[in-house]
């Protein structure tokens, strides 16, 4: 299912501005959001995700661990352990220069707050696996557009992790699944050069999958 309007709260951006007006403004829609409902949410975000092919037995993933109010991927996480997919999770490397890893992360291991407050696990440099090698990265996004254009959080950890699927698609790439609620999907948002587009956004209502821009 390509993008549509649909029920989805929809405003457009005129100016770079405009991101920090939007990231105010989800965030503030985000919190409101009760334990319970987030609950039922991450569930559906599972059954999607299975029932559209999403999560396959055997699949390189990397996930993330929710932080404040994230759309929370944790049924995902059981549901990827249930067919055997190796999960791994972000790991800042570099604050200074915004840069991270996928690590490895098994059920059991130890986890630990960095520097934001977010958990990530223990792990060594040499653990990080290439984003060649993963199929579906699950990003965490502050707003989607129709395109697959995404505003993050403005730290610019994924931009950088990600950089090298700006260019063609000349070899085997991860999916990039951003993971999201419904209304966090707008009408356009103006796409920076350093952007790395969305293949699809799951949120508690639908997998909408973006075509390419040409």
């Amino acid at each position: 299912m390509t993008a549509q309007a649909g029920s989805a709260a929809f405003f457009r951006m005129n100016s770079s501005l405009d991101r920090e007006s939007v990231r105010r403004e989800m965030r503030a829609r985000r919190r409101f959001i009760s334990s319970r409902d987030r609950t039922l949410i991450s569930e559906r975000f599972a059954s999607i995700a299975r029932r559209s092919g999403l999560l396959k037995p055997g699949l390189q993933l990397a996930l993330y661990l929710p932080y404040g109010s994230e759309a929370d991927p944790s049924a995902l996480l059981r549901c990827a352990r249930k067919l055997r997919c190796a999960v791994h999770l972000p790991l800042i490397t570099n604050y200074r220069r915004s840069q991270m890893r996928f690590v490895p992360y098994d059920q059991g291991d130890r986890l630990v707050r960095n520097r934001y407050g977010i958990l990530e696990p223990l792990a060594r440099r040499l653990d990080s696996v290439s984003v060649r090698r993963l199929d579906v990265i699950f990003i965490p996004v502050v707003a989607v557009d129709r395109s697959g254009s995404r505003i993050g959080s403005g730290a610019g950890f994924y931009d950088r992790a990600l950089h090298h699927l700006r260019g063609p698609r000349t070899w085997r790439r991860p999916k990039l699944i951003g993971l999201a609620f419904d209304f966090q999907l707008i009408e356009r948002i103006q796409r920076q050069p350093w952007d790395v587009p969305l293949d699809a956004l799951l949120t508690e209502k639908n997998l909408y999958r973006f075509l390419p821009e040409r």
